[in-house]
């Protein structure tokens, strides 16, 4: 036999084993395929359902994006809104035969093992989705990976068999996680270039395309030049594949990448930070109360259902809010500064509040910070772990350590705190025990090293990032210093109401989010002489004329007074300390705010009740209203919500109304599951309330060159100069503001500079100016209160004052006549 027919019959075998092998290959892949879609096929529920997590928008009643919440941020964007470039982009790239296979690309699948993927993957749009979904991993083992890719075919047919192509579209550029919390194309567009992703433009979506690649290498944040590259890439795939025409594709790749408007998304990292966190706290309990669920009955979370929340925030008055507070606490807080150099808050001897109760609370401060709480677990961690697996109900806190350290010293420390009520007797007993236990001796050599360790950390200087007006600044500064640097900034809670239905406007709980979360438009604080007009309108209700003469005395409400039921007498002074002596009108008390007025007003009123009526009407809890003839001089603790609620009764003819500031929640299909409903009430009737807005006018008198629409005001200062108040209405928008420092010693030491008018009042005046000259606002100035037609009340105190003598004459008359 020659050698040429033995290789001819070599050959045959050859080519008949690789048939065989080829075929045996396809079976078994067949066999894999069947078994894999039997027994590894992800719940049908999940196929039918997979899971998306989506941020919930919130949007401004003028149609403005706010802000986000999420766990990952995502906004669900339908096929039928995507954007055309980067539909055509993605099928250009990454899938051409999307629209022709059925999930799995049989040309690209044998290309791919033909050339060991070297020619191009063999993913189809379907597949990665798939991989997306249910093999989020990819293995480095290669047989691992052979059962992953198996997986990923069959749940890639199913996928195709329950959805429509575009559907699957949409799924994947919805699913995709771009980084920087960018999570689905729509997310991305925002992020990378500020617009929605509808207003892409073709090289802006082919920078994205090119992502799906791998968004970290080819991230244009990260590595422009690598982006760029892959840009061109996407780019001249359209070309290739019909979806640009030469010019077209010469001029995209041409254009520069333009990352000018990248900002990382963050959760309220935009407009009204302040109210997009206690509006969630408010969500969650509105939908407890009215009980909103889902279909199935579980409860909605807003970080990853896709709601959308309507608002009644107009970013309009929003945006001038902000700066309006920037502008003012700038240059406030360089004041403030600048009165306390030489007299630092934390160490001040004549401050009112002792330096043990500062000292604690810079501790505590201190105890706060993440630097201590590294310190306490590297110190603390082993010894506590032991006690407490052997001492149950044990707890370690630092102020259970402390109370431990004090029953060392003091046998009785701990019946005083169990007779005070602030331990049990279980708790008494389980603090006996740690202190008789072998370990306390450990425990306490740990916390004297902690001590050693934290008061060595925080007074050794190093450069941190810290909060200043012009941005973040790095300084160096000891830890201990940037805390009390931080607690010495002043502080600032606003809030802006349309009298008429409640709406709220704009919301600005502090100087700045990122470093202050405590909103001071929710928190209380004392209201001072903003609670007058209370006093003044239960005063007017009981026939007081605003132009009734009050002598500016001192008065004295005796102690055990029927009406009060004082234990001592009460004499309170004015602010400045100071009576004229000289008859004032009403009017003109409340101006100046004295308080002579207000506690001659309680007097003659016989109750602090009627006074607690009249605040309850217009809103404010009665709970919170103190039965002492004090709240004449603003005692209560309110919150600027509480206020500004209040005095929009004022604004509206003596209707209240109440708070709202969501109109609407709609889920992620449109469905409205939520509707505001308007609440009001008549709390002042509108001559008595007219009333008022004319002393209220009178009151603010000292600005109102300054301001073009007609308005009213009040300022409130409360001892020791700690908080300064100005409540502001007009027509159109009531505005309460409250500025002041978080503790009671970081304040102005004289009323000069630490009085409402100083404090507060500026910032409703750069408010007002800037949304009376906005265009897009457009503020209706000739807008006024409206005057009762059946008006009895006389205003004009000359005319009041002659009518008076008058009727004292006619009635020293009448008395001669009768005598007669």
């Amino acid at each position: 036999m020659d050698q040429d027919h033995i290789n001819k019959r070599s050959f045959k075998r050859i080519f008949l084993l690789m048939w065989v092998l080829v075929v045996a290959g396809f079976v078994l892949m067949g066999a894999l395929f069947a078994y894999v879609a039997r027994t590894k096929m992800p719940d049908t529920e999940e196929l039918e359902n997979p899971e998306f997590e989506v941020s919930t928008i919130v949007y401004s009643s003028d149609g403005v994006e706010i802000d986000r919440y999420f766990s990952k941020n995502r906004q669900w964007v339908t096929f039928r809104d995507l954007s055309p470039n980067l539909v055509d982009a993605l099928i250009a790239t990454e899938d051409h035969r999307f629209f022709t296979h059925s999930g799995i690309d049989a040309s690209g699948t044998a290309r791919a093992f033909a050339f060991l993927g070297r020619r191009g993957g063999a993913s189809t749009i379907t597949q990665q989705l798939a991989k997306q979904f249910f093999t989020p991993s990819r293995s480095r083992n290669p047989f691992v990976r052979v059962w992953q890719k198996m997986k990923e075919w069959v749940i890639a047919v199913e996928f195709e068999r329950r959805y429509t192509k575009e559907e699957i579209i949409a799924m994947f550029l919805n699913k995709f996680d771009f980084i920087y919390n960018a999570n689905g194309v729509g997310a991305a567009a925002n992020v990378y270039f500020g617009k929605d992703q509808s207003q892409l433009s073709v090289d802006e979506a082919a920078v994205l395309i090119g992502m799906l690649k791998n968004p970290y290498y080819f991230n244009p944040v990260r590595n422009a030049e690598r982006a760029l590259q892959r840009r061109n890439i996407v780019l001249r795939q359209m070309y290739r594949n019909g979806y640009l025409d030469a010019e077209a594709f010469e001029t995209y790749k041409a254009v520069s990448m333009d990352m000018s408007r990248f900002k990382r998304s963050e959760n309220y990292s935009g407009l009204a930070p302040y109210f997009m966190s206690e509006m969630k706290k408010t969500i969650r309990m509105l939908m407890d109360e009215e009980g909103i669920r889902k279909p199935g009955g579980e409860n909605y979370d807003l970080d990853v259902d896709g709601l959308k929340v309507y608002t009644t925030i107009d970013t309009r008055y929003q945006r001038h809010a902000e700066k309006a507070m920037l502008d003012h606490m700038r240059t406030l807080q360089k004041t403030f500064l600048e009165h306390r150099k030489n007299s630092d808050p934390w160490t001040y001897q004549r401050e009112e509040t002792s330096r043990e109760v500062r000292d604690a609370t810079l501790k505590g401060l201190v105890e706060q910070t993440e630097r201590y709480e590294k310190l306490r677990r590297r110190y603390l961690s082993e010894p506590i772990e032991e006690l407490v697996s052997q001492i149950e109900g044990a707890r370690f806190y630092n102020i259970d350590i402390r109370r431990c350290l004090q029953a060392e010293k003091d046998s009785r420390y701990l019946d005083g705190l169990r007779e005070q009520g602030m331990i049990s007797m279980d708790q008494k007993n389980i603090y006996t025990e740690v202190l008789n236990h072998r370990d306390w001796l450990r425990l306490k050599k740990a916390w004297q090293d902690l001590e050693a360790a934290t008061e060595k950390s925080f007074r050794e200087p190093c450069r941190m990032e810290v909060f200043t007006y012009d941005g973040p600044a790095m300084m160096e500064m000891s830890p201990l210093d940037s805390i009390k640097y931080m607690a010495m900034h002043l502080q600032l809670g606003s809030l802006g109401m349309d009298p008429k239905n409640g709406h709220i406007k704009y919301w600005v709980g502090g100087i700045d989010y990122r470093h202050w979360k405590y909103d001071h438009v929710t928190s209380n604080r004392q209201v001072g002489s903003t609670f007058k007009p209370f006093v003044y309108t239960a005063a007017i209700q009981s026939a007081y004329s605003p132009c009734f003469p009050v002598q500016d005395i001192q008065y004295t409400i005796p102690a055990a007074d029927r009406n009060f039921g004082l234990m001592e007498s009460w004499s309170p002074k004015n602010s400045r300390g100071e009576f004229s002596g000289e008859e004032v009108t009403l009017k003109e008390g409340l101006r100046q705010s004295l308080n002579s007025v207000s506690v001659w007003l309680m007097i003659n009123l016989e109750s602090v009740n009627k006074v607690a009526d009249v605040a309850e009407r217009m809103g404010i809890s009665r709970d919170k209203i103190p039965p002492f003839p004090s709240i004449a001089l603003g005692t209560p603790d309110l919150s600027v919500y509480e206020m500004t609620a209040a005095y929009s009764t004022f604004a509206n003819n003596g209707i209240y109304s109440q708070p709202v500031f969501i109109d609407r929640i709609e889920d992620r299909s449109g469905m409205t599951i939520y509707q505001s409903k308007p609440s009001q009430k008549d709390a002042i009737s509108p001559t008595h309330n007219y009333a008022m807005v004319d002393m209220l006018r009178y009151a603010g008198s000292s600005i109102s060159h300054e301001i073009k629409s007609d308005f009213g005001g009040k300022t409130g200062t409360t001892n020791d100069h700690v908080d300064g108040w100005f409540m502001g209405i007009t027509p159109h928008l009531v505005s309460g503001t409250w500025v002041g420092g978080d503790y009671p010693w970081i304040r102005f030491l004289h009323i000069g500079l630490g009085q409402g008018a100083v404090m507060a009042r500026p910032f409703f005046v750069h408010l007002m100016k800037a949304i009376e000259s906005d265009p897009e606002i457009n503020l209706d100035l000739t807008a006024t209160f409206p005057i009762p037609q059946d008006m009895d009340i006389e205003l004009d105190c000359e005319k009041y004052k002659a009518l008076r003598i008058k009727k004292l004459r006619e009635d020293e008359l009448h008395d001669e006549f009768n005598e007669l």
